[in-house]
């Protein structure tokens, strides 16, 4: 297995001449500058190092094994980027949906991350690559425009049976290319690479649900902030209270937050009726 597959190369490639055109204009090089200057705020900044960390922790562990590769390094950088630090950051929305945890991880499971898997790890030459990434790309951005407007269904539709096709063309191809090459492929590095994302979900699942119940206390004392008063051992010793009775139980919080609400709610709509 090399480190670096042909169609990561090719669209490295294409990133990277995406990425130059589109700094040469000065008002997406502004919106750049402020987007970095907002993802460097703390808020953002130190729960994205601590991800970090812990990728390096995890790496640190691995590397004890006898099973490690230091080829394994890309497939763990790609998940905590691409997988890992959205699944974190999605789990501090307002409402997550239910059982968001266990979905973390039967996603990896489902039969697309199977042919996904496959489809990314026998790959076209690069010539081929080159030729068939912006032809895709050039179609499924066809299908997003078409989505915008009613009177385009007709072209949407047509253009959904085209990407299905040129789907099943390249898997034609790729279950092809597999059989032609399966000897080069080393099994056992194929099987650790396949079952990877499976392990990240299961080693970051604990961090994410940490990371949710953080975001849902400090929601939570916020909005106690705003009734108690300024006692900062009386305020010290309620959030003590709540996190003695919720603990680290995500649902827990959410119901005292509900019923704190709810109770606020009343007691706003009593004072009137007193008065």
């Amino acid at each position: 297995m090399e480190i670096f597959s042909t169609r990561e190369i090719v669209s490295f490639i294409y990133i990277s001449i995406f990425i130059f055109f589109a700094l040469l204009h000065k008002k997406i090089r502004i919106s750049l500058i402020e987007v970095i200057k907002a993802a460097c705020t703390p808020k953002l900044a130190i729960p994205f190092v601590l991800m970090l960390l812990y990728a390096c922790i995890i790496i640190g562990v691995l590397c004890k094994s006898s099973l490690w590769d230091w080829i394994f390094i890309k497939d763990i950088i790609i998940w905590v980027l691409f997988a890992g630090v959205p699944v974190c950051f999605n789990a501090v929305r307002t409402k997550i949906e239910e059982h968001y945890f266990r979905h973390m991880l039967t996603d990896n499971l489902k039969f697309t991350a199977l042919v996904e898997f496959f489809t990314g790890t026998f790959t076209f030459c690069f010539l081929a690559e080159l030729i068939i990434q912006p032809v895709i790309a050039f179609f499924i951005l066809l299908q997003i425009v078409s989505n915008t407007k009613k009177d385009y269904n007709t072209i949407n539709r047509l253009l959904n049976w085209i990407i299905a096709i040129l789907g099943f063309v390249i898997l034609g191809f790729t279950i092809k290319t597999a059989i032609n090459e399966y000897k080069k492929v080393n099994s056992m590095q194929t099987i650790i690479s396949f079952c990877l994302p499976l392990f990240l979900s299961l080693l970051y699942l604990p961090f994410a649900h940490c990371f949710a119940v953080y975001a849902k206390y400090e929601i939570l004392f916020i909005r106690m902030g705003f009734k108690e008063p300024h006692n900062k051992k009386l305020r010290l010793m309620h959030r003590l209270k709540v996190i003695s009775v919720c603990k680290l139980s995500y649902k827990k919080i959410c119901e005292f937050t509900n019923n704190y609400r709810a109770s606020l709610k009343t007691s706003c709509n009593i004072r009137p009726n007193m008065i």
